[in-house]
């Protein structure tokens, strides 16, 4: 029995090992034979490539399945059968995941991306006008920048990083941390939210949108406060605010949970930041802070303020002006505050009091983009596996959770394919529906039962 864990392991490294030969010589055969005048097409040599570093990513996500099931030998023999189903749904769930990121190529804002990568691959300034192809504006922090050398080692490797995170965090999420908290393998529950879902198959796999590593780093640093470690926790959260700014939100609501002050947490969370911005500004300058200017001042895109205004808005005989856009700040100020007492108040753990702080940020933010409300879905997914027990007894908030993540994956399907207003009617209407549902999510969620201590 000793030996079952491994050879299962050696047999897929031989197995992974006969494909990955095969499909690049597949590759190099058929795509020289696809492109025009017998010469090499790159585009179909990146995606033959792409293709092979995803199963060399498949590879590592089955080990990865492997050596949790080893090391939590014999604690769940009882539920050894369901975990057998569970290990197949969770790699062919891996295998379809990787092959979308794969098969979609680059959608929508991953192209921007790209963009930004040559710029700082090619020495430009990614935050500078030259450094920008048509529309595209980088609103991103330092550190985003550093993904740019694995852009030079082909197109499609952040995109499948990006979907191998997120795989290697649900897997975590299901075969090791939950099953600590009274988790049930193969329930509706998880395979609605976590698997079949496609908010996550739209945001990640088809999409490429990286606001997936941003989540991680708060679950990261959530994670860990709960396990008493204040450093690591506030060295993760800087990492996702040297990311993306938004997160940033999230500092106060883990620095004063549990009613103390988590001092250690406040200053290495201040000190990464400061570091990683002065080195920043030492190799591009001040435009370093350029999105923090831009994430104060830019127009209101699909949020509440363009719904307030509207001709069939109840407010709008009240409005002196059409732009609405100065109430942002007031009521982020407002909404921001009030949760920030709540949660201390009622000592709402980390994971939930987190989720709640995105929420409510992102339900009065001017910029509504779906790709924003991955953090808040991964810090979800967390705070249901912590809490299980209390989880699975609220139906109701499970459909409501389902329901809200496949409208938000929809309504941005529809946005991109230019179809929002044949399904909705309009993009207004799609805006009021997502405040409205996020509202009605904001609550129930505010006023569950508090996990003890």
């Amino acid at each position: 029995m000793f030996y079952w864990p491994l050879r299962p392991s050696l047999r897929l490294v031989a197995i992974y090992t006969i494909i990955c030969p095969f499909w690049v010589g597949l590759a190099y055969w058929v795509a020289p034979n696809t492109a025009a005048h017998g010469e090499p097409n790159p585009s179909m040599l990146n995606v033959a490539a792409a293709a092979l570093l995803a199963v060399l990513l498949h590879l590592v996500t089955v080990l990865f399945i492997c050596r949790i099931d080893r090391k939590h030998r014999g604690r769940f023999f009882e539920q050894a059968r369901p975990y057998s189903r569970a290990n197949t749904a969770l790699v062919l769930f891996s295998a379809a995941f990787l092959g979308l990121a794969v098969l979609s190529g680059a959608q929508g804002d991953y192209g921007g991306y790209l963009n930004e990568w040559k710029a700082v691959l090619g020495g430009r300034n990614p935050w500078e006008s030259e450094a920008q192809v048509g529309a595209w504006v980088n609103s991103y922090g330092p550190l985003f920048n550093l993904l740019a050398p694995l852009a030079w080692v082909n197109p499609l490797a952040n995109k499948l990083l990006f979907a191998f995170a997120y795989l290697i965090y649900i897997i975590w999420l299901i075969k090791d941390f939950a099953p600590r908290q009274g988790f049930v393998a193969l329930s509706w529950s998880w395979v609605g939210l976590w698997l079949l879902n496609p908010f996550p198959w739209e945001q990640i796999a088809y999409c490429g949108y990286f606001d997936v590593l941003v989540s991680l780093a708060c679950v990261a640093a959530v994670h860990s406060l709960a396990g008493g470690k204040d450093g690591a926790s506030g060295t993760y959260l800087a990492l996702g605010i040297l990311l993306k700014y938004m997160p940033i939100v999230v500092l106060p609501f883990l620095a004063f949970n549990g009613r103390r002050f988590h001092f250690r947490l406040i200053i290495c969370c201040i000190g990464v930041v400061v570091s990683g911005l002065v080195v920043s500004v030492l190799l591009w300058g001040t435009s370093t802070f350029k999105p923090l200017k831009l994430a104060a001042t830019r127009e209101s895109i699909l949020s509440i303020y363009i719904v307030l205004p509207s001709i069939h808005s109840p407010l709008r005989p009240f409005l002196h002006s059409l732009n609405v856009d100065w109430l942002d700040k007031p009521l982020l100020l407002t909404a921001g505050l009030g949760t920030f007492t709540w949660c201390v108040l009622r000592q709402i753990e980390p994971a939930l009091s987190s989720a709640l702080a995105i929420l409510i940020t992102l339900l009065f933010y001017r910029v509504g983009y779906t790709n924003y409300q991955m953090v808040f879905f991964s810090l979800i997914l967390y705070w249901a596996a912590s809490n299980w027990a209390q989880f699975k007894e609220h139906s109701a908030l499970v459909a409501l959770l389902v329901g809200y993540f496949c409208f938000l994956a929809i309504s941005n399907l529809a946005f991109w394919w230019g179809l929002a207003g044949s399904i909705f009617y309009s993009n207004i209407v799609v805006v009021l529906l997502q405040f409205l549902f996020g509202c009605t999510l904001f609550v129930c969620l505010a006023q569950l039962r508090p996990k003890p201590c």
